[in-house]
Order: C-alpha cells, then structure tokens, then sequence
C-alpha cells in the first residue's frame, strides 16, 4: 500500500506552501500521512490541475512544477516566451484564451513542453505570433487559434509546421481571405479536422489549395464564408479548376456561404469526383414561398455528386419550394437526405428518383406540405425513418405512403390532420408520431403499421377513451401509448371491448385527459386491467378528486407513477400496487397523507401539496423525519396550506410543536373542518366544473330548458292573435346583407320559408309593390307591421333609404309612444360607428338593442330574444320636450365583410 496525498480542491490559497506525503515503515506496516495542499497564490489546485483563470495576471505565475493542465484564460498577460514556462514540463494541457490585453507568443516560447496535446490561444483579438512560436510542439494535437484576427498567413507561412501531431485546428472568425495552405502541410499527416467557419475566403481554387493534397479531412468546416463571390460573371470556373483535388472529405460544410442554386451547380461541378461522404449546404437554395426570381434545385444540381460516393445531404435551412422530378438522381449511394426547414410546398411526382434501394432516411420537418399522394414517396423501397412532422398537413390521400413497404419510423406530429383518410398499409412501422394534429378519430390507425411498438396520439381532439381499448386490441406489440392531452368527453364500450389479456404495454400516458369526468360516471373502470407489463403511468393533470376503488388491481408490474398537478384529497393505504417504487404527487390537496401508502415507495415527490397542520397530521410528520424514502424535492419545502394562522409554516418546523389530538369533542371538530374543507374543495372544483360545461355547452342547454319549459310550464304555445296589423315584423337591410339576412333571419321567421316558423315578415325584396312611390311603400311597410326590425351593419349605415327607414321608425315610435323600433347591430361595427348617425345615436342612447352573437351556441337565445320583442307589445314614456327628433346625417365608410353565419345555417 503506497502513499497517499489528500489535494485541497476549491479553495482559494493566499501562501505559498507545498506539498508532502510521508509514509513510515512500522513493524511492516505503512503509516500514512495525508497532508492538504494549501497551493498558491491567487491559483486553485485541482490535483494536478492549476485553474489561475481571471485573476489579473500579467505573468505566468509560480507554481508546482509537475502540474499537468494550466488554465490562464482571461488574465492580462501580454507575453509568452522562452522562460514562461520552462518549469511546467509536464504539461498537457494550457489555456491562455481571452487575455485582456495583446498577447505575444515569442520564438521558442513552448520548447520545455514536449508533452503539450491541448493549446487554448482563442479569442485573443491581435494576437502576435513570431514564425518559430509552436517550436517544439511535436505531440500538440489540438490547437485553438479562433477569433484571433489572424490572416492568410497563418496557413501559408511556416507557423504551424513544427506540429507534426496536430489532428484538429481551430481557425474560427479570424480574418482569412484567400485559403493558400503552405506545402509543409504535407507533412502533416495526423490533421483531419479544420474549422475555418467565419472567415472571409473569397474563393477556394485547384492552385490555392496544393498544400492540402493527399490529405483526408474528417471534417472541413468552410461555413459562413464569403464564396458568394465566386458566383461573379468574370469569375473561370475553369481555371479555378478542383479545389478538393486530390483530397478526401467526410464532412464538409460549405453553409451561409452566399451559394444560390447556380453558384452550388458550378461549385459541385468543379469538386466532381472528390470523394465526400457528408455535404452540408445550408443557406439561400431555392426560390422560397411566393417568390420565382431563383430556381429550386433540379436534377442537374447534384451532378457534380454523382462519383463523389455521398452518403449523407444536408440541405437543412434553406428557401427550397417544389422538389422537382429526380432532383436526387445523381445521388447513387445516399443513405440519408435531410431538406428540414425550407419552404417545401410542392413534391413532384418520381421527384425521389434515383434513391431507390439506398435511401435509408428523409426529413422533411418544418416545411408547408399541404397533403400526401399516393404517389409522393414511390419506390422508396429501403426507407426506414420518414420525418414529415410540423408541416401543414391537412389530408392523407388514398393510399398514401404506398411504395414503402419497409418503412420503421413515421413522424406527423405537428400537422393539421383531422383524420387519416386511407392510407396504405406499413407492414414494418414500429414508431408512429400523429400527436399535436386535430384528429377526432383513430380509424384506420391500424393500417399505418399494426406492428407498432410505440404511438404518440397526445395533444390531439380525441374524444372517447374506448380509443385507448381500440389501438391496445389492433397493436398486439405495442410497448409505449401516448394519448394524453385529448380532452375525453365518454366512453362508450361496446359489449365485447376490452383492454387484451396478452398485451405488451410498458409505458401509458393519460395527462391532461379529465378522466374525473369518465370515472365519476362509474365508466371505464376496467381501463388498467390486464396490463401487467405496464412500467410507467402518467395521470398527471385529470382533476382526480378521488382514486375509484382497486383503479389500479391490475397493475402488477408499474414501478412508476405520475399522479400530479390533480385534486386528490385522500389516498386509501392499499390503493397503490406493491411493486410502486416511484411516485408524483405534486400539486394536490392531501391534507393528511398516511404514511402506510408509501411503504413500498423509494422516491416521492410531495412539492406544493396542501397539508392541513393540526394533529392529525402527527403520524405523517413522524414519518416525514424517520423515513428512507428519497423526496424528489426539499422536505424543506414542505409547508402548511391550512389553517390561516399556520399558512406557509414549513412542516419540521411545525414537527416541532404539534400536539396529540384531544379525544371526543376536540375530534369531532376536527372531522368537521375536515369534511368541510372537502366540501369546500369539491364546491370550487363542481362550479369550475360547471362553469366549463357552461361555457361549452350553453347552447344546448338553453334548448333542452326552453323544451321543459314550454311542455312543462307554459303547455302547447297558442296561435299568433291576428290584428288588424298586415305584418308581424319589417325587415330594414342593406340590399349588400341579402344574402345573410336570408340565411341568418328569414328562414329563421318568417312563415313563408318554413311552416315551423310563426311570424309574417316584410321585406322590401319580395313584399314592395312595384312601380309605386319608394317611400310610400317604406311608410307602408312601418304602419302596417307590428314591429320594425333594422338590420344594422357597415352597409346600412352607408344606404340612406336604410337610414331614412330607421328615422321614420323612429317617428312612429315617438307618435304611438310604443316600442315598435327593433335595433340589431351584426358585423364588426363599433359602438363610435353607430354614434356617429344622429338617428342611431338618440337610439343607442336610449334604448337597449340585439346584437348578432359571435359564438353559434348563442343563436337560439337570440332568436328566442328576437321573436319575444316582435310579438311583446312595450308602452314608452312620453319624451320630453328635450329631446328632439333625430337628423340622419349618412357619412361613407369602408365597407366590411359581415360575420361568416355558417353555424348558423
């Protein structure tokens, strides 16, 4: 047993001092001394690692000489030379980035480190380098020169020859022009990765870039450079010939480099035949949505790639909107083709040409596809992973996906899909994505791949949990099912539906379900029988007031359990199985959790749960200080919900002083406010409830209240009263809102549209006598009819007969001092709109008006309203002599579309 050293590890040392490890032989046995490193000055020791970063240096300070990595980032040291650091020997790693001053590196400055890998000199703007700086740096492998300000000469002079080990250079957002790597490069075998991201190289040419010849870079970072000006009309593609020639690359990334689709044909011509195994070529390709000033890429693009043996295409980010026909064609080996993030609208037909039997991967997320043909992917014979997620699709046409009998993965999530119309059979899906769309059912989910292992239907407007049942029967082999976020309404079970006995089910998500509504009506109570692979169980956000009886009998293998952000007041001590390990119960109303319902438990989450301190809670407290269960949040954390008088006491504080509970009275009390703090609870949560069947579901319910009432309370509705009036109503409209008006009002009324209706309604269209005087007929239309109902809208109060009917309306109302003016405001007309009309505004003032509702549940109660102030007859008080009779003074107005009324129809 040798001897050992203890290192002090954080502390920041203000002497110098050393370290020493003494072991002393005793009758054979060693004795050991362990001493703690109190290091050096304004340096923390690690180890052999000194951190001496940010600390004001304006030299390498003293330290122990067999330190293995030095970090001096973002000090003030303004030079490095020959006895900086010839005591660190040892050294394998040293930072010296972000110096706040110009940093120099003289001659010889590293010729003591022979063992140096890791050199850190980014982000010093101006650093100076003398041409023999690296000497002596063998077995440097990876060197940071990024954001330096270097230039061209960094590459073409012979500052990085001494480092004959160096496989990775970072030249990040320096200040190179023209790429013309030196000859020594040659001599650098090991190097495979380059970064020259940011730079401003202006061209890459056969001529320029000979240092590089017979090199095999794993990767080539050319991004953001300025090759667009490659793409000038002067510019010899000719001359310039194969920059890559002689060269192997396995990643190159030519991105944000300014190459349209032109500049990217030529570029790939001039580099055919180089091998490339991965392109990346993200930026300003393709002609975007709405615009054709550049062209989307074709089959003549990728020509240049035909013998480069690519495997993987990366034209992520770009503005690409129709894939043409065989726009891939000369891709012979690709395996994987990603054209994520562009504005992809359009997908020829046979456009993936060429990729049959290779093509492993597509992506073809965040684009605006709109529908899937049956002939979109055809052929597609080897393809294992389709990502078609967060697009705009709507629709799945008759047999979709044909062509992909091997397909394993399928990504919708994110799209428009309202169902999944016919789609062609996927023997092999095993991965099956369709959450965050509008589907309402999972018919014809089972031909997207039976042999599923997961599905994702959440976030979707699923409204029967017999669904759950459905795709556990279709999916013998499926191991994770998430459905939650679907707002379920019922469950209606048919009288043979039940969750499969053999069923291989590992994980189910049922979040945010209101499955309280399903399992108060005593439905579905058999959901979790038979799952006896069941893992996990999420079912989080459900408004749970109460865990029926044995819900979970069925589980005998869940280990984890999510039952959070819920209502729950009370858990029975055997209700969870005895194999729950993990539970959530964050976010409900357990005044008094007993503690035997945790005793199979190992983690436990209890965060911002509502405990009611009093005695009854001892037994948990206890337990809270005693027990080995591992809390997912600080018990410290834990608090008092109730009473008033303890809120937001921490509960071991409140440990601490609780007393036993008194018997007989004193418990009698206590059940009480606990059964009122219950029924409080169930109060809140029965009108939040109420309130959101109210909102809705209004409209039918004012439907089923006016049936009870009119069969139960009022009896068979009598005959409308013939009077000596010709008309019950006149309708006064815009002759724009004809249309609207017929939909929305006549059929909705008058009795010539439809026997069901009881009213004799007048409109200038059919009831106005030809050839006679305009405003005879207008004033015959007021006197003889019951009621004048105005229809007000931005086109009415832009007609000035619609104006003068409302002020002669008005007349009449005013002489037989009975309300016979009927105001109803549809469209977007704002309350200063109709003030501004003289006429309208002695109205709105004065009287209460209909307004057309906007939501369709309320259109009953407004033809009940509608009708009820036609037939009432209402006496006015007399005006005063205030009040003068009202001046209608027409102003145009743009007009506007009025409310769509399709509901209503």
């Amino acid at each position: 047993m040798g001897p050992k050293a203890l290192i002090h590890t954080g502390k920041l040392c203000q002497d110098k001092c050393s370290m020493k490890a003494l072991a002393l032989p005793f009758i054979g046995v060693y004795i050991q001394y362990i001493q703690v490193i109190t290091c050096y000055r304004s340096c923390s020791l690690y180890g052999l690692v000194a951190d001496c970063s940010a600390q004001q240096h304006s030299w390498v300070p003293a330290l122990p000489p067999n330190i293995s990595h030095l970090y001096l980032q973002s000090n003030r040291i303004r030079e490095i030379n020959s006895t900086s650091l010839r005591d660190f020997e040892l050294l394998q790693g040293l930072d010296l980035g972000l110096q706040h001053v110009q940093l120099v590196i003289r001659n010889n400055s590293f010729l003591k480190q022979k063992r140096l890998t890791h050199l850190v000199l980014g982000h010093n703007i101006g650093l100076q380098l003398e041409l023999r700086a690296f000497s002596g740096l063998f077995n440097l492998q990876n060197l940071f020169l990024d954001y330096c300000g270097l230039t061209d000469s960094i590459l073409a002079e012979s500052f990085l020859q001494p480092l004959l080990s160096l496989e990775m250079l970072d030249l990040f957002g320096n200040q190179i022009v023209r790429l013309q790597p030196g000859q020594f490069f040659t001599g650098l075998t090991k190097l495979t990765r380059l970064n020259l991201k940011l730079n401003q190289i202006e061209r890459l040419c056969e001529e320029d870039l000979e240092g590089f010849t017979g090199k095999y870079f794993e990767f080539l970072n050319l991004d953001s450079n300025n090759l667009y000006k490659m793409a000038s009309i002067d510019f010899d593609w000719e001359k310039c010939g194969n920059p890559f020639k002689g060269m192997g690359i396995k990643i190159l990334d030519i991105s944000t480099s300014g190459f349209n689709e032109s500049t990217l044909k030529q570029f790939l011509r001039a580099t055919a035949g180089t091998p490339i195994d991965q392109l990346i070529a993200s930026g300003y390709i393709g002609k975007g949505f709405s615009f054709a000033n550049l062209p989307d890429p074709d089959k003549s693009t990728f020509e240049g790639l035909r013998y480069s043996g690519l495997r993987l295409l990366n034209l992520a980010n770009n503005r690409i909107f129709a894939l043409q026909s065989a726009v891939f064609s000369p891709l012979r080996n690709a395996i994987i083709v990603d054209v994520s993030q562009n504005k992809i609208n359009q997908i020829d037909s046979n456009a993936f040409d060429g990729l049959q039997g290779h093509l492993r991967m597509l992506n073809l997320s965040f684009n605006l596809l709109g529908e899937i043909f049956s002939h979109t992917f055809t052929n597609l014979t080897e393809l294992w992973i389709l990502d078609l997620s967060y697009n705009h699709i709507g629709a799945l046409g008759h047999e979709a996906f044909s062509g992909l009998p091997n397909l394993q993965e399928l990504y919708l999530t994110g799209n428009s899909l309202r169902d999944l119309g016919s789609p062609a059979l996927l023997p092999n899906i095993r991965v099956l994505f369709l959450g965050d769309n509008r589907l309402w059912t999972l018919y014809s989910v089972a031909n997207l791949g039976m042999k599923s292992t997961h599905i994702d239907v959440s976030q979707n407007r699923l409204t029967n949990l017999v669904d759950v049942y459905s795709v556990l029967t279709h999916f013998k082999y499926l191991q994770n099912i998430y459905f939650g976020g679907n707002f379920i309404k019922w469950c209606n079970l048919g009288p043979n539906t039940t969750i499969p006995v053999n069923n291989s089910l590992q994980v189910l998500d049922l979040h945010d379900s209101s499955l309280q509504i399903i399992w108060a009506q005593g439905q579905c109570l058999d959901l979790f029988n038979h799952l006896d692979n069941l893992l996990g169980l999420n079912l989080s956000f459900n408004s749970l007031a109460v865990l029926p009886q044995g819900i979970f009998s069925g589980l005998g293998s869940v280990i984890e359990m999510d039952l959070s952000s819920n209502a729950l007041t009370h858990l029975p001590p055997d209700v969870f199985p005895s194999s729950l390990k993990t539970l959530y119960l964050s976010n409900n109303f357990l005044a008094y959790p007993d503690p035997k319902t945790f005793q199979s438990l190992l983690f436990l989450s209890l965060s911002v749960n509502r405990f009611y301190c009093d005695c009854n809670l001892e037994s948990f407290l206890m337990w809270l200080n005693m027990t080995n269960v591992t809390f997912l949040s600080p018990v410290e954390e834990f608090k008092c919900e109730f009473p008033a008088d303890l809120y937001n006491l921490p509960l071991l504080e409140y440990s601490t002083m609780v007393e036993p509970c008194a018997q007989d009275d004193e418990r009698d009390v206590q059940d009480l406010k606990f059964a009122l703090f219950i029924l409080c609870t169930l109060l809140v949560l029965t009108v939040l409830f109420c309130g959101i069947c109210y909102a809705h579901f209004r409209g039918h319910i004012f439907i089923i209240y006016k049936k009870i009432v009119g069969r139960v309370l009022e009896g068979p509705k009598p005959p409308v009263a013939e009077e000596e009036v010709q008309y019950d109503a006149y309708l006064c409209f815009s002759d724009s809102d004809y249309r609207w008006v017929e939909v929305a009002l006549l059929k909705k009324l008058d009795n010539k549209f439809s026997e069901e209706n009881i009213l004799r309604c007048c409109f200038e269209a059919r009831d106005f006598l030809p050839g006679e005087d305009h405003l005879s007929n207008i004033r015959d239309a007021i006197w003889g009819s019951r009621k004048t109902v105005c229809i007000v809208s931005k086109e009415f109060l832009k007609d000035g007969w619609c104006l003068e009917v409302f002020t002669l309306a008005q007349s009449r109302m005013l002489e037989e001092l009975k309300n016979v003016l009927i105001m109803v405001v549809v469209g977007k007309v704002a309350h200063y709109q109709l003030v501004r009309y003289n006429a309208v505004r002695a109205f709105v003032q004065r009287r209460e008006y209909l307004i057309w509702p906007e939501d369709p549940q309320d259109l009953e109660w407004f033809y009940e309203r509608l009708v009820s102030q036609i037939l009432k007859d209402t006496e006015l008080k007399r005006p005063t002599e205030e009040q003068a009779r009202p001046e209608v003074l027409p102003q145009p107005e743009n007009a506007v579309q009025l409310q769509d009324i399709r509901a209503a129809a």
